[in-house]
């Protein structure tokens, strides 16, 4: 049974996956930045997102504000930040 249904899963979404989507990055604090050593320098919050939705082909816009109208976009990624003390 849970065979047929990742199958029917697999098969419904499969499609939705090769589109390329316009998402929304809100960069809600952007005083977060962290080194990455991949990187070789500091990044904020967004940056792997950014890439990632880049390399599957997806078109995006990051902000520091959430805008009023979110309908031009497909998706809305949130990133909330790190913890501080």
């Amino acid at each position: 049974m849970i065979k047929l249904v990742s199958m029917l899963i697999t098969i419904f979404l499969f499609p939705l996956l090769l589109n390329a989507g316009h998402m929304f990055i809100w960069n809600y604090d952007t005083l977060d930045k962290f080194y990455d050593s991949e990187v070789g320098d500091s990044v904020d919050c967004a940056y792997w997102l950014e890439q990632a939705l880049t390399t599957d082909g997806h078109t995006f816009v990051t902000n520091t504000t959430l805008p009023a109208d979110l309908s031009p976009y497909d998706g809305v990624l949130v990133t909330l930040g790190w913890y501080r003390c």
